[in-house]
């Protein structure tokens, strides 16, 4: 399996298992009352986000590994993505607060995704190894 095609077979991996978080999350927003359209959209662009930034860290790592014999290069090039990532995360919280048209809570606690299914795979694996 080539490195791009192990970057997009986790990617989908990620994505089938944040569409149940995104449905559970907006059966709990709309428990709480936040049924609107507003609150699912929010939740679709957090999850959209969440994805491409799962994304850009697996082709992060892809361009740190292509510099395997200059560690130092390898290692710039990991902390300025790793920047860039949290900068466009703050851009689009900043947003979503400032958006009337979103819920600021319903684009960030998708951004919690990745976490919960890498939390639930690495718990479910067999021998915890």
């Amino acid at each position: 399996m080539k490195d791009n095609e192990i970057v997009l077979y986790e990617l989908r991996r990620q994505a089938k298992g944040m569409l149940p978080l995104a449905l559970l999350t907006y059966g709990i927003f709309a428990l709480l009352g936040y049924w609107q359209w507003q609150t699912a959209l929010s939740i679709l662009l957090g999850t959209a986000y969440a994805l491409f930034n799962f994304y850009q860290i697996g082709q992060s790592a892809l361009r740190a590994a292509a510099f395997y014999r200059i560690p130092e290069r390898a290692q710039r090039g990991m902390v300025r993505g790793y920047m860039t990532r949290y900068a466009m995360t703050a851009v689009v919280v900043a947003v979503a607060l400032k958006a009337p048209w979103l819920n600021a809570a319903a684009v960030i606690v998708p951004l919690f995704y990745t976490k919960i299914i890498l939390l639930i795979l690495n718990t479910r694996r067999k021998g915890g190894n």
